[in-house]
């Protein structure tokens, strides 16, 4: 079965956003976000907004590894 021109370079994302390194990322994102919600009582609307995106895109990536390591994983085509 023939591959798809853009299956690589898909595939090599998808590694990138669930690897080590991205892990590392999403949880100092994740602890720094936090604490910035709890400490920052000042923040502006914009400021607490991406903040909030911050702590989603870490939680979405924290939440796959999460996942993986129990076990459940997506659904996989072959």
């Amino acid at each position: 079965m023939g591959g798809l021109p853009w299956d690589t370079p898909i595939k090599t994302l998808q590694d990138d956003l669930t690897g080590p390194v991205a892990t590392g990322i999403s949880v100092i994102a994740f602890l720094a976000t936090g604490a910035a919600l709890v400490f920052g009582e000042e923040l502006g609307g914009i400021a607490k907004r991406a903040l909030f995106v911050v702590l989603g895109v870490a939680m979405i990536v924290l939440g796959n590894n999460f996942l993986m390591a129990l076990g459940l994983t997506g659904a996989l085509v072959s």
